[in-house]
């Protein structure tokens, strides 16, 4: 009986294993939350067609939109831990959208595994033009002498853009009046931006590029914690903030909870040679997405971190969840 109980353990031991070898032998369904036609849309399209490729079975791109991508998030939380079923989510679902709202419907942490970074969508310092500041060090000073003249922009509370904002005004000491859009139309900021309604801005990069010729906006800097390889010569807004928070704007992949290892490091490690195509990484740049890409510990690691910031500055700046 020994013997038999020791067999049977041995087996049950190796069906993960034995799983992931076989691993993928389906479609797999990538499910996501990001708006159809936008950067990171986009990012995860590529991404989807280049695994396709290397996992050899169809890897489809499913989008169910909706509340700052919580509706996919609560659709993958649900589904079989098989690796057939991965959320390819952005920050602001899974850092700042929890810390925002008390019904999101599910825990960060306990409903999903970690698989992988995939891209970051940087997001970017732009203000009007009749502001006359070159710099984000100009900018911050206007700002201090001219406290609560500037307002900034955003998709709404508690979205990304708010924290940056909100994190900007903490680390530099200053005041700018939040102005929330509803919904995400970036579109209806960006011409009230044009029209020196809103004065500061913090789009991702696409979203300024046919407003930047008109010579109507200044591009200042990135929030990021390094220069990018596309644009070297922007500054990042930490250089003249050095305690600024930067609010994370990533998309990554995770899998339901209970998402086995070796199916994890799987997937990881496809994500990983994906992002190494340069025909890839150039798609990619050129819409202003930064390729990263990252362990599954990696992943899960700046979740908690940025969580942990976050929460912070929520308090600090007084940002309630509803």
């Amino acid at each position: 009986m020994k013997r038999l109980a020791l067999a049977a353990f041995a087996l049950l031991a190796a069906l993960p294993s034995a799983f992931a070898q076989s691993y993928p032998d389906k479609t797999i369904r990538i499910i996501t939350g990001t708006q159809t036609g936008t950067s990171g849309d986009l990012a995860g399209r590529l991404l989807a067609q280049k695994l396709t490729a290397l996992m050899g079975q169809p890897v489809v791109f499913e989008s169910r939109p909706g509340a700052n991508g919580q509706i996919a998030a609560n659709y993958v939380k649900t589904l079989p831990a098989d690796g057939y079923n991965i959320l390819y989510v952005a920050s602001s679902t899974v850092v700042t959208g929890p810390l925002m709202s008390k019904s999101v419907g599910f825990d960060s942490f306990k409903d999903f595994t970690p698989i992988s970074l995939a891209v970051g969508a940087p997001l970017h310092l732009v203000v009007n033009s009749e502001l006359g500041v070159e710099t984000t060090a100009a900018l911050v000073e206007y700002a201090k002498k001219n406290p609560g003249k500037l307002n900034y922009g955003s998709v709404g509370r508690g979205s990304v853009f708010h924290f940056q904002g909100e994190a900007m005004k903490a680390a530099a000491g200053i005041d700018m009046l939040h102005v929330p859009y509803t919904g995400t139309n970036n579109a209806n900021i960006i011409g009230d931006l044009l029209a020196n309604r809103v004065q500061v801005y913090f789009p991702a990069y696409p979203a300024t590029l046919a407003a930047l010729p008109t010579g109507k906006i200044k591009l200042l800097g990135i929030f990021y914690d390094q220069r990018t390889k596309q644009r070297p010569d922007l500054p990042t807004v930490k250089e003249a903030i050095p305690n600024l928070v930067t609010v994370p704007s990533w998309f990554g992949f995770m899998g339901p909870a209970g998402l086995p290892e070796p199916i994890v490091a799987r997937f990881q490690a496809e994500v990983k040679q994906a992002l190494t195509d340069p025909e890839l990484s150039k798609k990619l740049e050129e819409v202003g997405i930064v390729p990263v890409g990252s362990t599954a510990q990696e992943m899960a690691s700046l979740m908690r971190r940025y969580t942990d910031e976050l929460a912070r500055l929520a308090k600090q700046v007084g940002i309630e969840p509803n």
